[in-house]
């Protein structure tokens, strides 16, 4: 227990330090590439298939010297004003047409097309096709002989791979993106592009609840508020002495206590939640280690917290297993880094399965949360961060637990407000943790009212 409560007061520092560097920045200090808001439902989305068959000779299939002489210009057809441009970079050129919004034209605007080409031969590589206004979300169409190929990638996850398109390449390139879509309609979901933020109403309402109760809270060490009020320290129930605080696991029980308030009169105890979930996680090489090292400690107290809050608000639903909240879903066979959007995001490595008793690499939790906003709105999801222990026995470790609320906001943006150990923090910060190995999420209901318990100190 020691060695958890030390790590989520390591985060905790962690979290602060990023926090204060953010706010000592420079006002003009952005994202490289932020996302714009304000995309247009994939069915709605601006089209350019008659300006690229317009330049078709001129560019988008002239020799490569005829390309690259030609200056930045606009083109415009009913959806209104595009640049027109030229980008060379790593042995290919590319071809960028992109809408314009309120006078200006970025690369990744929703409905951007840009074409690459070989800048040895000529010949046609890919295109990308930005599905919203961000870097991060594209699709990718190649030749495959007589037929193309299309790749679809969020925040790195590679979400489809070599799906068939039975046209050339070509054809694709004087087409409009309905087309593509509807040939690709049976195998893609599109639906994950064109989210309704009405729909993350009583999410952000709990979030919001929860951000305006932190000024109320600090962080201690084993930190927690028992059912009666009081505030105890999770390893031997002993009152806190001042000044009390919440530790990881001691603020996500605070969070889940204020929603079900409200329909139970009560919180939850401490001494239930920390029982141990022996048979339902672990093999025989941990049992050796459960007392001393309880490494799984943050996984049986978020699904002890799970399992009480589904039960709480849907008192109809089965309940046998405690693993009936966890998302096994499968991920993406393939990752690939945010990169630049003209040219970056084309080398893909393999990503690993979600593990039973791990869950998912880090790298992918961008992405994971993307899809599980978008198919699962309204939720959000305890996350228990672990690792192995570097040192023989190599022991698995769950060390931190946070809370994750993914939504589109009102412009349509891909957001995470996360919540940690008394404090809001970022996705960055949890990304940049390099301590960080895997993840497992818990599934959680999220309620408007929130009546949290007090954070005083035990007498």
């Amino acid at each position: 227990m020691d060695t958890k409560n030390k790590h989520c007061l390591r985060h905790l520092a962690a979290a602060a330090i990023f926090i204060a560097i953010l706010s000592s920045s420079p006002a003009d200090a952005q994202p490289a590439w932020p996302p714009l808001g304000g995309d247009m439902p994939l069915a709605s989305m601006s089209e350019s298939h008659d300006i690229r068959k317009r330049l078709w000779d001129t560019l988008v299939m002239a020799p490569r010297e005829t390309v690259m002489a030609k200056a930045s210009s606009t083109e415009r057809n009913a959806w209104g004003p595009w640049s027109v441009s030229v980008d060379r970079s790593k042995g290919s050129f590319y071809i960028i047409i992109a809408p314009e919004r309120n006078g200006k034209a970025p690369i990744y605007t929703q409905g951007s097309w840009i074409i690459k080409r070989s800048d040895t031969d000529g010949s046609f590589r890919q295109a990308k096709v930005f599905l919203r206004s961000d870097p991060g979300t594209f699709a990718r169409i190649y030749p495959a002989g007589s037929r193309s190929r299309i790749d679809i990638v969020a925040y790195g996850g590679v979400l489809y791979r070599e799906v068939a398109i039975p046209l050339p390449f070509e054809e694709l390139l004087r087409s409009p993106f309905s087309r593509i879509r509807q040939l690709t309609d049976d195998v893609i979901d599109w639906d994950l592009f064109t989210p309704d933020p009405a729909l993350y109403r009583d999410m952000l309402s709990l979030a919001g609840s929860v951000r305006d109760h932190l000024p109320s809270l600090a962080y201690a060490d084993d930190g927690a508020i028992d059912a009666d009020g009081r505030s105890v320290l999770i390893s031997t129930l002993a009152g806190q002495s001042t000044p009390a605080g919440l530790n990881c696991s001691g603020f996500v029980k605070w969070l889940v206590d204020g929603m079900l308030h409200p329909i139970t009169g009560t919180y939850l105890s401490v001494a239930s939640l920390r029982s141990r979930m022996a048979g339902w996680r672990g093999s025989s090489f941990t049992e050796k280690f459960e007392e001393d090292q309880d490494p799984f400690f943050g996984l049986d107290w978020s699904r002890a917290l799970a399992k009480a809050a589904w039960s709480t608000f849907y008192p109809s639903l089965p309940d046998d297993s405690p693993l009936s909240n966890d998302v096994d879903d499968a991920p993406f066979a393939l990752r690939v880094k945010d990169a630049d959007p003209v040219n970056g995001g084309s080398a893909y490595e393999a990503f690993t399965d979600n593990f039973k008793d791990a869950g998912i690499d880090v790298r992918g939790l961008k992405a994971i949360l993307f899809v599980l906003a978008a198919r699962e709105p309204g939720r959000f999801y305890l996350a228990q961060f672990n690792s192995r222990d570097p040192k023989p026995p190599s022991l698995r470790r769950y060390f931190h637990i946070a809370a994750l609320f993914p939504y589109f906001d009102d412009d349509g943006v891909f957001r995470v407000a996360v919540f940690e150990s008394a404090a809001e923090t970022s996705l960055d910060r949890v990304l940049a943790d390099r301590d960080y190995e895997f993840v497992k999420l818990v599934r959680m209901p999220a309620a408007a009212r929130f009546e949290p318990q007090a954070l005083t100190p035990t007498p």
